[in-house]
């Protein structure tokens, strides 16, 4: 049977985190001893406000489950291990896992101007590191070219934003094919989740 010990903050020290942002907490000793469920639990977050409050709280985690439950042969809880996670970008995840970058990632994703979705959308593309956050944000501000329904939409616009369509939309640009304009412009962008980006 599971015993999983609430030990987590109640309130919400970081608005930058989602709330359903969280990973779930064992450790390597328990693990290997095959009790990693007894004092295992999700852990949200947004609960923490930096990196250093979530690393000192599982510190004392590990201390109060080593006092509760010792583990045989001496040993002692203090390596993590987390064994899932959910509400972030799948590349920051490690059982090992480091959660300085991931703060500031968020913190970074909070006050860079674009919603969230759309960080997440170049997050998916997978073209740049977000683990190399000054990196990936400035490329992030360089790219973003809008959100848009269809390739062919976003090459309409393109090309009304440079001036290629005359006045009222008339014929006989109503004749272009879009779908052949989109393929050719798709080249230098890249689409996800309805968002687009420039290839930079």
């Amino acid at each position: 049977m599971e015993t999983l010990v609430k030990t987590t903050p109640k309130t919400s020290t970081n608005s930058a985190i989602p709330e359903d942002t969280r990973i779930f907490l064992t450790d390597y000793a328990s693990y290997n001893a095959g009790t990693q469920f007894e004092f295992g639990h999700w852990v949200s977050l947004d609960k923490f406000a930096d990196a250093d409050e979530l690393n000192a709280y599982i510190s004392k985690h590990f201390k109060e489950a080593d006092k509760k439950s010792p583990l045989g042969y001496g040993s002692i809880r203090e390596e993590i291990m987390i064994t899932d996670f959910e509400g972030f970008p799948a590349a920051f995840y490690d059982e090992c896992m480091d959660f300085e970058p991931l703060y500031e990632y968020f913190e970074r994703a909070s006050s860079c101007g674009y919603d969230l979705e759309i960080v997440e959308a170049f997050t998916k593309l997978g073209n740049y590191s977000v683990e190399d956050v000054d990196k990936f944000f400035d490329a992030l501000e360089e790219s973003y070219s809008g959100e848009f329904s269809s390739d062919e939409d976003f090459a309409y616009d393109m090309a009304e934003q440079c001036g290629q369509l005359k006045e009222n939309n008339s014929w006989p640009y109503t004749c272009i094919d879009w779908k052949q304009a989109a393929h050719e412009l798709m080249f230098d962008h890249y689409e996800q989740d309805g968002h687009y980006f420039r290839a930079i």
